[in-house]
């Protein structure tokens, strides 16, 4: 008995968001029956619609795919104390600068591909940059920041499609990129494509990171205590910085590897809220890269 309740004691957050989960479910549930709905024919066609073929499984993955990255992007901030709500803005400006580079550059594949990822990180971590500078030498609090910040992101690439890079169509958006700069398919006659190699590798990176390098023991550090931190030597303030960029820099690469894997072109509102709904991933996953 003794074991058990050790075991359940360490494992209490993943147990409380789990039940978490069930209780929704179950409120969901009583909503249906109030309405005279099934539940269960409702969890039925939930799965079915999602996992039901290899189609919709693979549809599903495909959506997955920015979800995961971005809230990988989150928690690398979170983990520093830093509360990154700037992740659509970050990731909607990395999506075009990918998609520009994309376009512009004609180059093969090992070179165009990953010169368009890596402009992405660059274009989100830059701009997280502002955010950073702001909480740590001026103590601006990120929060307000980061949420401020991602209006001029999105009237930027709105800008961008509308007036100076616009390709003939219903949906403003930019030409397409190169072939040589699009993630190729996974699974034949699907939309999943390499992004979700890239989903992976970016988490196996991330907790190797944070768990395994003297940088991010420091980063968990500052996040725990950060007057503690300092009193050891640790350079708080740097830390801060570095945390924001890696955030801004994977959500950018979120949005490049979406441009890359999935629309091949940057169209105007594409994304339904990734950036937000990263947050809620990030935080039922306990801030764990694998989770």
């Amino acid at each position: 008995m003794q074991n058990i309740r050790s075991f359940l004691h360490k494992q209490q957050a993943f147990f409380v968001v789990l039940i978490a989960l069930l209780l929704s479910l179950v409120v969901v549930g009583l909503l249906l029956v109030v309405t005279n709905r099934n539940p269960f024919a409702a969890i039925y066609y939930f799965a079915r619609g999602a996992f039901g073929t290899a189609y919709s499984t693979a549809d599903t993955l495909t959506r997955m795919i920015p979800l995961a990255i971005s809230g990988v992007a989150f928690l690398i901030g979170a983990q520093s104390g830093v509360f990154n709500v700037g992740i659509e803005g970050q990731l909607l400006l990395g999506a075009m600068a990918s998609a520009l580079v994309g376009w512009a550059v004609k180059a093969p594949a090992i070179i165009a591909l990953p010169l368009m990822l890596l402009s992405g990180c660059l274009a989100g971590g830059l701009y997280a940059l502002l955010a950073a500078w702001l909480k740590a030498y001026r103590g601006i609090n990120e929060i307000l920041s980061t949420i401020m910040l991602n209006y001029p992101a999105f009237f930027f690439t709105h800008f961008i499609v509308l007036r100076v890079i616009k390709m003939e169509g219903i949906v403003p958006a930019t030409p397409f990129i190169q072939k040589a700069a699009e993630l190729p398919i996974i699974l034949p006659n699907t939309k999943l494509h390499a992004g979700l190699l890239i989903a992976v590798l970016v988490s196996a990176l991330a907790y190797w990171f944070l768990q395994k390098t003297s940088l991010g023991y420091e980063m968990r550090a500052v996040g725990k205590n950060k007057e503690a931190a300092r009193y050891h030597g640790i350079p708080v303030e740097k830390r801060m910085v570095l945390s924001f960029f890696l955030s801004g820099a994977i959500a950018g690469l979120a949005g490049a590897v979406e441009i890359a894997g999935l629309h091949h072109h940057f169209l105007d509102q594409f994304s339904p809220g990734y950036g937000y709904d990263a947050i809620t991933v990030a935080m039922v996953a306990l801030l764990n890269p694998f989770g």
